[in-house]
């Protein structure tokens, strides 16, 4: 997918109205006007730079660069999910204008489901985890569908307790080291990571992140950690998600299983459910 050749009119009215929070170069030279570049954010996950025959999932799509920057690498088929409007994101502008082929759909992470969605070679999870109230819910929804690899971008309390009022930075600081190993999320009740988004909700540790994916069912490491933002890969695990539907809650009860993405588990003491 080559970029097209745009006037300075044209350009004006591409970015006229819509909030950008991607920066990504449209055409050569032209760059969509957010803060949030794209290809350094591709660059830290490893993205592979040909994604030629690849299916790709983008959650959390928003203006849609990431998805048609796995267009332009090559993928055969992209699917950009995302909870926002696409004509309030500029995503429809974008796309109308690349004459691109992704697909947009409009759903939460939440509803992720293998027999309407299909499965995808590469999925890709930016700067979404911690804005979630049910953070496992997501990802065990994810792995239903995730037939190759999962790359994650997002809030982590490594660096310090993010802007925390009651607590002096240099204290943060030396909290989160002291805690590093330990899988620990922080809650955010008053703003605390940014004052004018309350969308910011839990926010996890490198390791909580690891021992979350772990815990949904995939096999992961940490790829980089740079101050207050980690990159993860994941791949879905066969023997964590037995042990998942072995050991979990949700697996005793026919609709939680079905949720969670695991076998129900016959259990005596737990009436399965309909």
């Amino acid at each position: 997918m080559q970029g097209p050749q745009l006037s300075e009119g044209e350009i004006a009215s591409l970015f006229e109205g819509a909030h950008w929070h991607q920066r990504w170069e449209l055409a050569p030279g032209v760059f969509t006007p957010g803060v949030n570049d794209t290809a350094r954010l591709m660059d830290r996950a490893q993205v592979p730079a040909d994604l030629s025959g690849l299916r790709v999932l983008d959650i959390g799509t928003y203006n849609g660069c990431c998805a048609f920057e796995c267009e332009r690498r090559g993928a055969s088929e992209v699917v950009a999910l995302d909870i926002m409007n696409p004509e309030r994101t500029g995503f429809s502008r974008l796309h109308a204008m690349l004459d691109s082929r992704a697909e947009y759909v409009r759903a939460s992470a939440y509803e992720l489901d293998p027999e309407r969605h299909g499965s995808f070679d590469l999925v890709l999870f930016f700067g979404v985890l911690y804005h979630l109230r049910y953070p496992h819910l997501a990802l065990d929804r994810i792995r239903t569908v995730c037939r190759g690899t999962l790359r994650i971008e997002t809030h982590v309390l490594d660096g310090r307790f993010a802007h925390a009022k009651r607590i002096p930075r240099v204290l943060g600081r030396l909290a989160v080291r002291a805690a590093r190993g330990v899988p620990m999320w922080r809650q955010y009740r008053a703003r605390e990571l940014h004052p004018e988004d309350g969308s910011n909700l839990l926010g996890p540790n490198a390791a909580a992140v690891l021992a979350s994916l772990h815990d949904c069912g995939f096999r992961a490491e940490r790829l980089e950690v740079s101050g207050n933002r980690g990159t993860f890969l994941a791949t879905p695990d066969e023997r964590a998600a037995s042990r998942v539907a072995r050991d979990s809650y949700e697996a005793r009860h026919a609709y939680t299983a079905r949720l969670a993405g695991v076998p129900l588990r016959q259990d005596p003491l737990f009436d399965p459910g309909r």
